[in-house]
């Protein structure tokens, strides 16, 4: 454990020349040059805090002393270790009282030595940590945050490009950036390229270091929750309807990039945003970003009732019993709207839900209205595969759907249209929600 300081040092510094670990966000904010804090306040509602700097940084080899020494009195230094908090303890003895916990990057004042200890000030709290997870070495503390819960900001010097790789001969212009843009920066390559995040809508791509002005760190988890927030406000529910029966997802929007999976014709995925040649979708399976040719995605949404063209293709999502009564309900998929009608030569709303639960060995009530008091009440926040879900029109129930999952639902429309799939949020556009009910 003695030693621990002087490996992880030797280690971390190595990594700074190599790549760090990524995790896609983007945002705004930032982690002074040198001195780093204990703990990050969150600001606001929109922009994530920052760590703030103040010096130049400093190695200095606290072996080179030995631990009793009383150089390091007074001096800053910084909490490091291979990931996990440390104790502050009340004395010099792992036995005493834990009066706080500090994790790594925490900023202390060295106060006293004791032996193998020392006394430090830490905020709200004095006391005392062991000296194998002390250092003076700013850069490798900061290695260590890059890799684990920092990113580093970035500022575009001059109007240039992103592109879809780190190199300018084997990739593709994505889009222009101009001087003055805030970027996040993902991974740095040996050539000295930066993987970013950039724009209102977290794009991801690669940008000459030339153009960058590094600055301070950022913390990852709030730039996620601010890109969580921002996906969530424009995402839209896609189906794949590839001729090929099937689309490869992309990396980058390249046809020389790198395939993350193949999503098979039917496959329900979320558009994020679209544009003449590419389509940035999230895989609902994987929650990964990728991109699709856009004449291979189709916005559900601007097709209200959809019909997949690829027979077994099912929507239902998870495994609970309510999934069976999706996969009933898909076996009618084509089947015209009759208003009465309890059978596949001809279903209303009502009639296809009594219809497919009574196949289930499940009975319910005829009508929409009645049907409402059958089952358990369900949050429209906790819904499931095969929950039925009310609408009204004029104060009155009027129609039920049954829910899919992810925005779906499989329900018989109205006169003129068949049994399809649609968006919970297309319908509930000319239709108000009133609840859901429980019935499998």
């Amino acid at each position: 454990m003695g030693n621990l300081k002087h490996t992880l040092a030797a280690v971390l510094a190595a990594a700074l020349v190599g790549s760090l670990a990524i995790i896609q966000t983007c945002g705004f904010g930032a982690v002074g040059a040198n001195k780093l804090t204990q703990k990050t306040i969150i600001q606001d509602n929109t922009e994530p805090a920052v760590l703030k700097g103040d010096g130049e940084g400093e190695f200095v080899d606290l072996s080179i002393f030995g631990a009793s020494t009383q150089l390091y009195m007074g001096r800053t230094a910084y909490i490091l270790t291979d990931g996990e908090d440390i104790n502050l303890y009340s004395a010099a003895d792992e036995n005493s009282e834990v009066i706080s916990v500090l994790p790594i990057g925490s900023e202390i004042k060295i106060v006293g030595v004791d032996d193998n200890w020392f006394k430090a000030e830490a905020p709200e709290f004095t006391g005392y940590v062991n000296s194998d997870f002390i250092t003076l070495d700013y850069d490798a503390v900061k290695a260590v945050l890059l890799a684990t819960t920092m990113y580093q900001q970035g500022t575009v010097t001059n109007e240039t490009v992103v592109r879809s790789d780190a190199n300018e001969e084997n990739s593709v212009v994505l889009s222009a950036i101009s001087a003055n843009s805030t970027i996040t920066i993902l991974d740095e390559y040996e050539n000295g390229w930066f993987k970013i995040y950039y724009g209102k809508d977290y794009d991801i791509g690669f940008i000459a270091p030339e153009f960058v002005e590094v600055g301070d760190m950022v913390e990852r988890t709030r730039i996620n929750e601010l890109r969580n927030a921002r996906i969530a406000t424009i995402i839209k529910s896609g189906v794949i309807t590839s001729p090929k029966k099937a689309a490869d997802v992309k990396i980058m929007p390249s046809d020389d990039s790198d395939t993350i999976t193949t999503l098979e014709d039917g496959t329900l995925c979320s558009v994020v945003s679209g544009g003449k040649k590419w389509t940035k979708i999230i895989v609902l399976s994987t929650n990964e970003i990728g991109y699709v040719k856009t004449s291979y995605v189709t916005i559900v949404e601007d097709n209200a009732e959809f019909i997949p063209r690829s027979s077994g293709v099912s929507y239902a999502v998870g495994n609970g019993e309510g999934v069976k009564l999706v996969k009933e309900a898909e076996k009618y998929l084509g089947v015209r709207y009759v208003y009465g009608g309890t059978s596949p030569s001809g279903f209303d709303c009502s009639g296809l839900v009594q219809y497919c639960c009574r196949k289930l060995g499940v009975s319910v009530n005829r009508s929409a209205s009645s049907q409402y008091s059958n089952g358990v009440a369900v949050s429209k926040s906790n819904l499931e595969a095969g929950d039925l879900i009310f609408l009204s029109k004029k104060g009155r129930i009027s129609h039920v759907v049954i829910y899919a999952g992810n925005g779906m639902v499989i329900h018989a429309p109205r006169t003129g249209k068949r049994v399809s799939y649609q968006s919970l949020s297309s319908i509930c556009s000319s239709l108000h929600y009133v609840g859901a009910r429980r019935v499998m």
